[in-house]
């Protein structure tokens, strides 16, 4: 399902003198190995995710957009997205705006180019700015700029800031979901909370007792070691499915936890298991 409403002349700007105009909006229910590329957008466009997971090329790389995320194009960028998850049909609501001020007005608010986490899809306000859109007379161009600024405002979450301990579980779901993934680091981990870094290590370390790295580190050393002992996976293929693409790095987690290299904790631990066996 595809569902796209635009105002009534695309190709130009109303005469409202706003800062910037509704452009249109829409909804879409990709399902898995949907792609799309377009170029030369004259608008930015907002996604928030509602299902499933799609990924976007951005000028900073390629970044994942999963349920409660939002992110947003700028005027001239690439359109290139692809739902990426094998089973689940990616769904996400949408709305773009022009103008001469439309690049401004998105930056102004100083969200992260790479997505971050901004809660339940306010689906209402999405539907709310359609009728608006459909509509296109001086009120509705108004109110609708209204709608979308509010949209922009929930994509920061709300006025009073989560409980420590809601972000702190927040980012354990992240770590947990997104292990594999190299680029999660505890940088990228606090623009996704949409938190300073130095806040991020404050309020893990006052609740969990360690480091967000630390705790990343764990989580992705436990994981190298189980499928070093129960899988026939290559060094190579153990690291990256361990979200450790620097071999150095693996090696280090590796050899601080067991004293020994990769290979030889794989040595020792099958030799155990084959002097216990019967």
């Amino acid at each position: 399902m595809r569902k796209i409403v635009g105002r009534p002349d695309l190709s130009s700007l109303p005469a409202l003198p706003l800062p910037i105009h509704i452009r249109s909006t829409g909804y879409n229910e990709a399902e898995p190995g949907w792609e799309e590329y377009e170029t030369d957008k004259p608008f930015v466009q907002v996604f928030w995710c509602v299902q499933g997971q799609g990924a976007f090329l951005l000028p900073e790389g390629e970044a994942v957009l999963r349920p409660g995320e939002t992110i947003f194009h700028l005027p001239g960028e690439v359109h290139h997205h692809r739902s990426c998850d094998p089973a689940v049909p990616w769904r996400y609501y949408w709305f773009t705006f022009d103008g001469s001020a439309a690049a401004d007005f998105m930056l102004s608010y100083g969200y992260p180019r790479c997505g971050m986490y901004s809660g339940e899809c306010p689906a209402e306000l999405f539907l709310e700015l359609e009728i608006l859109v459909r509509k296109a007379t001086m009120y509705s161009q108004r109110h609708a700029l209204a709608v979308a600024a509010e949209i922009l405002a929930r994509m920061g979450g709300t006025e009073e800031p989560a409980p420590a301990e809601d972000q702190v579980r927040r980012a354990l779901d992240l770590l947990r979901d997104h292990l594999r993934e190299p680029e999660l680091t505890v940088a990228a981990l606090a623009r996704k909370l949409g938190v300073h870094r130095t806040t991020l290590n404050r309020r893990f370390r006052e609740e969990m007792g360690v480091s967000p790295g630390a705790y990343l580190d764990s989580l992705r050393r436990q994981r190298a070691l189980r499928l070093l002992r129960n899988t026939e996976m290559s060094l190579k293929e153990v690291a990256e499915h361990s979200g450790l693409a620097n071999q150095s790095y693996f090696c280090k987690l590796i050899r601080q936890a067991t004293g020994v290299t990769p290979k030889q904790y794989r040595e020792r631990e099958r030799a155990a298991y084959r002097s216990s066996a019967p």
